[in-house]
């Protein structure tokens, strides 16, 4: 599978792709919101995300132009040549069919919860460090970061970003290479909490993170 690098099909198709990725996210969201809860794993809510997002395409009621699309559960990628169970995985993708040069639109999705799942985990390595370290979306101008949060709320965790990304300007050495801070970016009105920032990735390439949060503490809390 393609890390998702072409620029010629990035040029095309970035517009519809983020759009009809975020779509697929809302209605997959929405069809398991239920389902959601506290005590799940980041692994269980991003594989109930994948499965309903890949229904939704043949849903009867899904236009067709969702067809030139497929999800990736965990889809293993080799950046820097691995092999076997040592490939990176990414969480949640969304693969532009039906071109010759495919592109990928990745989501990386990070639990957030009090007492062990913090936003240090959210901007690191396995997280945002993924795409500013060229590990995911190598080449790809656009990416998104989804926080699954499941105590406190959004305005918590939104302030814990600023906070994180405040501390990265100030320190010696910064590694976010923060090039516009978060600013609102509501592509979709069925993802209301979405903002944006762009980052300068280690081989000097920029890229956009949309950061979308999720409720997923559950009906039950």
């Amino acid at each position: 599978m393609s890390n998702g690098g072409n620029g010629h099909g990035w040029d095309v198709y970035l517009d519809s792709i983020r759009e009809h990725s975020h779509q697929l996210l809302a209605w997959g969201y929405a069809d398991v919101r239920t389902h959601l809860h506290s005590d799940l794993d980041e692994p269980a809510i991003t594989g109930l995300l994948c499965q309903a997002m890949q229904q939704r395409i043949y849903h009867p009621n899904t236009p067709d132009k969702y067809l030139n699309y497929a999800i990736g559960d965990q889809a293993p990628i080799s950046p820097g040549g691995e092999l076997g169970i040592d490939r990176l995985r990414l969480d949640i993708s969304v693969r532009r069919t039906g071109i010759r040069n495919e592109i990928v639109y990745v989501f990386e999705a990070k639990r957030l919860r009090t007492g062990g799942f913090t936003i240090g985990k959210y901007i690191g390595a396995g997280g945002m460090g993924d795409f500013i370290e060229c590990r995911y979306a190598a080449g790809c101008p656009e990416g998104a970061m989804v926080g699954l949060w499941q105590d406190k709320d959004v305005s918590y965790w939104r302030s814990q970003l600023e906070n994180a990304f405040d501390a990265d300007r100030r320190a010696q050495t910064p590694k976010l290479g923060i090039k516009a801070g978060l600013a609102m970016a509501q592509i979709i009105t069925p993802i209301p909490d979405e903002w944006r920032s762009t980052h300068r990735r280690t081989d000097g390439s920029f890229i956009d993170l949309n950061h979308i949060f999720l409720d997923c503490r559950g009906l039950r809390t």
